[in-house]
Order: structure tokens, then sequence, then C-alpha cells
């Protein structure tokens, strides 16, 4: 199962589903906490960040609002009616938290940053850079779920790792043309399966 915002994952979470809310704690919370840390908050105030963030979105209920069963074939995630994109909520929300962490732990702070500017100055560049991480790291998780592993190997050691066509060849028993048809492969899902996550 690939761990992505898709409709599926968002459903089953609403509806209660306790695995699928492990697997949306499991999927963000990295996500969330190297955003944290990138902003300058301490180890225990990135545990507070994703904690409060988890929270405020299963009461806000903003992860998805179908029943399962019933869950049109053209959704995209919305917070309601005309609403964006799951990305843009969560990124207002982990930033609003990780805002008001800080003004609690520092009382100096101030949302607009006056008195300690680093959290909000370092959080967009922060959150981009993690979240085209964050995108890339689950994609390669769904494109090891669509292909073969003996390709996945071939597609990392080469793409990934740079290591020689040649050695790959030799070290998986292909041809080293078969290494160059496997990267080239699964860098068109790969891109594919990104273009779904901007879209």
């Amino acid at each position: 199962m690939s761990f992505t915002t898709r409709k599926s994952l968002l459903g089953r979470v609403k509806c209660g589903d306790e695995v699928s809310w492990q697997e949306f704690y499991d999927t963000y919370r990295p996500l969330i906490a190297l955003v944290g840390r990138d902003c300058g908050l301490s180890a225990s105030e990135t545990d507070d960040l994703v904690q409060v963030v988890m929270t405020e979105i299963f009461r806000k209920g903003i992860v998805g609002k179908y029943d399962l069963d019933k869950v049109p074939a053209d959704v995209v995630f919305q917070r309601e009616e005309g609403g964006g994109r799951f990305r843009y909520f969560f990124k207002a929300i982990v930033r609003n938290q990780a805002l008001k962490l800080c003004r609690r732990h520092r009382p100096e702070t101030t949302l607009e940053g006056v008195a300690e500017p680093s959290v909000e100055a370092n959080f967009e560049a922060a959150w981009d850079a993690q979240w085209r991480e964050h995108v890339y790291r689950q994609a390669c998780l769904e494109l090891r779920e669509r292909v073969q592993s003996e390709t996945y190997a071939a597609f990392e050691m080469y793409a990934v790792q740079g290591r020689p066509p040649k050695d790959v060849a030799a070290f998986l028993g292909l041809s080293v043309d078969s290494v160059y048809v496997a990267k080239s492969r699964c860098t068109d899902i790969l891109q594919e399966i990104v273009r779904g996550w901007e879209e």
C-alpha cells in the first residue's frame, strides 16, 4: 500500500480506520518533525508540534469528507465545499501550530515574528524543501510497489546511488541494457507519481 494523500487514505482516516490513522501519522510525522527542526524548534518542541498538528487535523475533521463507499471518482482532497488542496491546509496548520508553540515556550515571540523572526523567516524555505523531499520519498515507496523488485533495485543502485551500470548489471545478474531500461522506466513512473501528488 502506498503512502499518499489520495482519497482512499483520507477517506479511510475519516471513517475512523485506525490502520489508516497510523498510516497517515507515519506518513506525515517525519515531514512535520523536519520542518519543526529546520525552523529552530527544540526536540521537545518538535515532538509537541507533531502532536498538536495531528490533533488539529483530527479536531477540524479536514481529513476526508466522504463516506468511503461513496467517494466520487473525480474527488480531490477538500477541506470544505470549494476548499483547496490538502497540502495547503496541512502547511497552514503546521505553520500556525509552530508559531503558537514558540509563542507559548518563548513569550517574547510574536506571531508576526517581530521579536524572534527565526521560526517565521525559516518556515517557508523549510516547508518547501521538506515538502519536495517528502513527496520524493513517498513517490519512491509507491514506485517500489509498482515495479518488480529487480527493476527497482537497478534504478536505485544506478540512478539514486550513482553506481556504474556495468557494476549494477553484474551484481543483479542483468544486462547493462536492462539497467538503462529500468532507470528509464522507473524515472517515467516516478515523474507520473510526483505529478499526481502535485495535482
